[in-house]
């Protein structure tokens, strides 16, 4: 600690999300944080033709042309994999198993952006599926190994590892509610709507127990759209159109994937198609629900898509309270009524970036803390 007392502090959250990799940086003492989005596609390119191995530098990379070097290891991340190497990435796929090219990609965008010198320390908190969190050690263990020598499109840096913490999906909303919301004396459970997994963790008596995740995420409803309406549409075209029909009510975005001469017809079609998906789905999840619930007091709602499918459980939520506690739960959204900084509401994506604002949050934080003590 002492040899790297004089370098720049780096504090990075990042979600390696299905959907997108979410990041959140700065550096220690700022009071605005930096939040970018990734392409959430991964090639190790030890798997391609020899001369695909070894990028040309591009010391004006961005996060949508990032490409990494760890060891004698060389991955393309983000849109640079999906547009040069045609990766289109499974969402069956471990997020364990890509989780660290993804943090250092990360790593690489933000050492750029912040005009960081080759040596800076580093303090990194992530996270994974409750499912997978049992790959925590592994992860953290990778990932310091990782950062022993880092090459980026404009040359090589040296991360100083001073902390790295992997959390189950939530964990930043959990914590943010014990520390400054209601939560500080109630049990607490949260409730993670994301694009690959649905996931829950709860603190009960002040510990973390009842992590789960499934894969009932949004991808399994735009899967049963397209199923119901032909099949035609890939998950992917649907993503945005049918977010903006189900939160703003816009049915504008399903002209850009329109197959059919007939316009009207076909937007029936696929608006039916949502509906059906949509009763299916929450009857699924629901069920998977009552397996995973836990006694607590308080319920968090979040996730992206936690909007759009959040509303038509509370009923589920306060019936099954009351059949199994004999009460209700006060239920909650996101960070409740707090209001959330200007830097994250503008992504367009802010109940994206929550959880990990609230790990990059927690860091910042504790640097505050050290240097008052210091």
């Amino acid at each position: 600690m002492k040899e790297s007392a004089n370098l720049p502090d780096l504090i990075l959250a990042i979600d390696p999300g299905a959907s997108g990799i979410k990041v959140v940086a700065s550096l220690a003492h700022d009071e605005k944080c930096y939040p970018f989005t990734i392409e959430p596609y991964c090639v190790d390119l030890d798997l391609l033709h020899q001369t695909d191995r070894n990028p040309e530098p591009n010391p004006d990379f961005d996060e949508n042309s990032v490409w990494i070097g760890i060891g004698s290891k060389n991955y393309a991340i983000g849109n640079l994999a999906k547009t040069k190497y045609s990766d289109c990435s499974s969402i069956k796929l471990l997020k364990a198993d890509s989780i660290v090219p993804k943090i250092v990609a990360a790593i690489a965008v933000a050492h750029r952006y912040f005009n960081l010198p080759v040596k800076f320390n580093l303090s990194i908190s992530s996270v994974l599926p409750p499912g997978e969190y049992t790959y925590e050690k592994d992860v953290s263990k990778n990932l310091a190994l990782a950062l022993r020598k880092v090459s980026t499109p404009a040359g090589k840096i040296t991360p100083v590892l001073q902390r790295v913490s992997i959390n189950p999906e939530g964990y930043g909303i959990l914590n943010w509610h014990r520390i400054y919301g209601a939560a500080k004396t109630q049990d607490i459970g949260v409730i993670m709507f994301g694009y690959r997994n649905t996931s829950v963790l709860f603190s009960v008596g002040g510990q973390i127990t009842g992590l789960k995740s499934s894969d009932r995420g949004f991808h399994q409803v735009l899967e049963k759209i397209s199923s119901f309406s032909g099949g035609g549409y890939h998950e992917n075209d649907l993503a945005v159109p049918v977010w903006n029909y189900l939160i703003n009510h816009d049915e504008t975005g399903f002209r850009r994937i329109s197959r059919s001469a007939n316009f009207d017809r076909e937007l029936l079609m696929i608006k039916n198609a949502i509906d059906k998906s949509l009763v299916e789905y929450r009857r699924n999840l629901q069920n998977w629900l009552i397996g995973a619930m836990q006694n607590t007091s308080m319920i968090v709602l979040c996730g992206g898509n936690c909007d759009y499918i959040g509303d038509s459980l509370n009923d589920f939520f306060q019936n099954y309270a009351r059949h199994i506690e004999g009460r209700g739960y006060m239920i909650q959204r996101h960070i409740g009524s707090t209001a959330i900084p200007a830097e994250i509401s503008e992504t367009d994506m802010a109940v994206r970036y929550l959880d990990i604002y609230c790990l990059w949050l927690e860091l910042k934080c504790n640097f505050k803390k050290e240097f008052i003590s210091g």
